[in-house]
C-alpha cells in the first residue's frame, strides 16, 4: 500500500483468541518509522518493534524496514473498525484499517493459487470447454461453478445438492460418464475427503480427453473438518505421487499458498520457537493429460470402510 511517497505492508494481521499481531514493514526514502499502534481497539497491554531487518524486502528497500506490534486484548473479538496508524520522523502520520491491510496484503503480489485459478479460468471459459467439477455442491451458499461462464460445467458430488447434476462417487466416476468426454476438470477442497486421491486419478484419465486439463485445489495445513471424511493433506510436491507419467499426466504449475501457523497446543522444548515454522492452507496443481493411464486401482471405499461422508 503507498500513501504519498511513503510505502508499507502487513505480511501477518494474526489473531489468537484475546491477542493481535500485526507484523510488517515500512518504508521511506528518508523518513523512517518511529512509532506503531492500533487505535479503535480495547486492549490490556502492548509491545512493539521497529527498525529490524524483514528479510521479504531487503534487497529492494534495504534494511531496518520492519515493524511488528502485538496486544492483549479485553476481547476474543477481530474488532474490524481497528486501525494500525504508523508515525515518522518527520511527524507523518495515517491511520489504516487492519481489514484493508489484509486485503492489500491478500491482492499484492496477486497470490500463486489466485494466478494459476484465473490462467485456467481464462482458458476454459475462452474455448467454451466442457467442465467437470469435482465435489463442487454448493455448501454455504458458495457455487463455485458458477465462475465457469461460458463453459459447460457438471456438477458430480457425493452428496445431492442444488447445483448438482450428478450423485456418485469420484472413485468410480468412468461409470457415471463417458470415456474422453471432458476438456478439463475442476476440484476445490475435495481430495483431502477422498478416501483412495490415487484411484480417482485413473478415472480422471479416463474420462479427460486427451490434451485435457485439471485444477486440483486441496490443503497442505488445516484443521481437521467433516470427520470422519477428512484423510489427506497435500504439499506442492506430494502431487508427483499422483500426476505422473504413469498415470498419464504432466504437471504444469503447482504452488502451496495462504500461509498458516502451526503451533502445538502444549510446549515441548524442541517446539519453543515453532511460531516461526509455515503451513499452508492451500495446495493447487495444474495438470495436463498427456497419455492412457498405465495403473489401476480396482477397490472402491465400500470394499475398505462402512462410514460415509457427512450429510452437512
Amino acid at each position: 500500500m503507498k500513501l504519498d511517497d511513503y510505502e508499507f505492508m502487513a505480511d501477518a494481521v494474526t489473531k489468537f483468541y484475546n491477542t493481535l499481531r500485526v507484523y510488517g514493514w515500512f518504508h521511506h526514502p528518508s523518513d523512517p518509522l518511529v512509532a506503531v499502534d492500533i487505535l479503535h481497539d480495547d486492549r490490556l497491554a502492548v509491545t512493539t518493534a521497529i527498525g529490524f531487518d524483514h528479510g521479504g524486502v531487503l534487497e529492494s528497500l534495504g534494511k531496518g524496514k520492519g515493524f511488528s506490534i502485538q496486544t492483549l486484548r479485553k476481547t476474543e473479538d477481530f474488532n474490524e473498525d481497528a486501525e494500525l496508524s504508523f508515525t515518522t520522523r518527520s511527524g507523518w502520520t495515517a491511520a489504516i484499517r487492519l481489514t484493508d491491510l489484509c486485503k492489500d496484503r491478500n491482492a499484492i503480489p496477486l497470490r500463486p493459487a489466485s494466478v494459476m485459478m484465473n490462467k485456467f479460468l481464462d482458458l476454459v471459459n475462452a474455448e467454451g470447454m466442457r467442465i467437470l467439477d469435482i465435489g463442487g455442491r454448493s455448501r454455504s451458499k458458495t457455487d463455485l461453478s458458477a465462475l465457469f461462464g461460458n463453459a459447460d460445467c457438471k456438477v458430480l458430488d457425493i452428496l445431492p445438492g442444488e447445483n448438482v447434476d450428478v450423485v456418485g462417487d469420484a472413485h468410480v466416476m468412468s461409470s457415471l460418464f463417458p470415456a474422453a468426454h471432458f476438456d478439463a476438470i475442476y476440484s476445490v477442497s475435495v481430495f483431502e475427503h477422498l478416501l483412495m486421491p490415487w484411484a480417482v486419478v485413473p478415472q480422471m484419465n479416463k474420462i479427460l480427453k486427451p490434451g485435457g486439463l485439471a485444477l486440483i485445489f486441496s490443503h497442505q495445513t488445516l484443521g481437521i473438518h467433516d470427520p470422519p471424511w477428512d484423510f489427506w493433506r497435500f504439499s506442492d510436491t506430494a502431487w508427483d505421487a499422483l500426476f505422473n507419467h504413469q498415470t498419464g499426466f504432466e504437471i504444469l504449475e503447482r504452488a502451496m499458498d495462504f500461509e498458516q501457523y502451526v503451533l502445538p497446543h502444549i510446549w515441548r522444548p524442541n517446539k519453543t520457537n515453532e511460531e516461526r515454522v509455515v503451513g499452508f492452507e492451500g495446495a493447487v496443481v495444474l495438470v495436463r493429460k498427456t497419455g492412457e493411464c498405465k495403473m489401476s486401482w480396482p477397490l472402491t471405499p465400500r470394499d475398505l470402510i462402512g462410514s460415509s461422508y457427512p450429510k452437512s
